[in-house]
C-alpha cells in the first residue's frame, strides 16, 4: 500500500507513542522459580524508575500514548497500572508472562489471552481492546484469534506504512497498526548503541515517514537494559519529541483512536485476510 495524506483534519502524518511495559514479567517468564535479583532486576527498574520518568515526559509534553502491559504485571502492580489509566493513557494487552506466541499452539494462545484478559478485568474493570505480541512473535493463527475474541486492533506486524483492516473467514475483523524495529528503542539498545545515535536514527526515520504521509509508531520500553528508562536515554526521546513538534500538521494519537479512525475511513483503508 502506498501512503498518502489521508489523515483527519488535514494532518500530513500520524504519530503514536507506544510503551511496552515489560516489567518483571520478562524475568519471571525466564525464571519461574528463581529470585529476581542481581542481573534479573531490570524489570524492577522498569517499574520503580523507568516508568515514572516516561510518564513525566509524556505529561510534560502533553502527549497521548498507548501502554502494552503483560497480564502478570497488571496483577503484580495494580496500583501502577491504575495510575497509568487515571492519567488518561490507553492500556492494551501484551501476553501474560511475555510469552513467545510463535511457539504456542492455538489452544495455548487462547488460554494465555483469557488469563491476561481476566487480569485486566479484575484490576481495571474491562478487557483490553488492543494487543501487541511480546517480542513481535506470533503464529499465522494469532491475529484471527484476536479478532474472534473481540480485540479492536493489533500492533505487531511490520508490513505497511499505514493502518489496515484484517478480516477473518468467520467474519470477525480488527485493525492492524504496523510497528517497525527501527522506531523502537530495544532495536538499538540491545546492541549497545549510544542515545545520540538512537536519536539521529529516529529523527531520520520520522522525517522520511512524514514526507510520505505515513504512520510513525514510536515504541519505548521503561527498562534499563534494552529500554529508555535511564535518564541519559530518555533525553533522546525528549529531543525526538521536540523535533516532531516543529513539524506542522502532525496527528498525535493513540492506537485505539487509530483503530476507530481506520474503521470509519471505509474504502480509504485496505482490508486483508487475517
Amino acid at each position: 500500500m502506498s501512503a498518502g495524506p489521508i489523515w483527519p483534519n488535514g494532518a500530513e502524518c500520524a504519530v503514536v507513542v507506544t510503551v511496552n511495559y515489560d516489567g518483571e514479567s520478562v524475568e519471571r517468564g525466564e525464571r519461574p522459580e528463581g529470585e529476581l535479583w542481581g542481573r534479573y532486576s531490570y524489570g524492577r527498574y522498569a517499574t520503580q524508575t523507568g516508568l515514572p520518568r516516561i510518564l513525566e515526559l509524556l505529561e510534560r509534553h502533553d502527549l497521548p500514548a498507548t501502554f502494552f502491559v503483560p497480564g502478570w504485571d497488571v496483577e503484580r502492580d495494580p496500583d501502577i497500572v491504575q495510575d497509568i489509566r487515571n492519567r488518561g493513557f490507553e492500556l492494551a494487552g501484551h501476553g501474560y508472562l511475555h510469552e513467545d506466541f510463535s511457539r504456542l499452539g492455538i489452544d495455548e494462545q487462547r488460554e494465555i489471552l483469557a488469563r491476561s484478559e481476566a487480569a485486566f478485568e479484575t484490576v481495571l474493570g474491562q478487557r483490553p481492546a488492543g494487543w501487541r505480541a511480546p517480542g513481535g512473535l506470533m503464529t499465522a493463527e494469532t491475529r484471527g484469534l484476536l479478532a474472534e475474541r473481540g480485540y479492536r486492533y493489533d500492533s505487531s506486524f511490520c508490513d505497511d506504512d499505514l493502518p489496515y483492516r484484517v478480516q477473518t473467514e468467520a467474519g470477525a475483523s480488527l485493525v492492524e497498526i504496523p510497528v517497525f524495529q527501527t522506531a523502537s528503542d530495544s532495536h538499538y539498545y540491545t546492541k549497545r548503541r549510544s542515545p545520540d545515535v538512537v536519536e539521529r536514527a529516529w529523527r531520520t526515520e520520522f522525517i522520511s515517514v512524514y514526507q510520505i504521509g505515513g504512520l510513525f509508531n514510536l515504541t519505548l520500553h521503561p527498562r534499563g537494559d534494552f529500554g529508555s528508562g535511564r535518564a541519559v536515554r530518555l533525553r533522546a526521546v525528549d529531543q525526538l519529541i521536540a523535533t516532531i513538534k516543529r513539524y506542522p500538521r502532525v496527528w498525535w494519537t493513540t492506537c485505539g483512536e487509530l483503530a476507530e479512525w481506520a474503521v470509519a475511513a471505509g474504502d480509504a483503508i485496505e482490508t486483508w485476510p487475517a
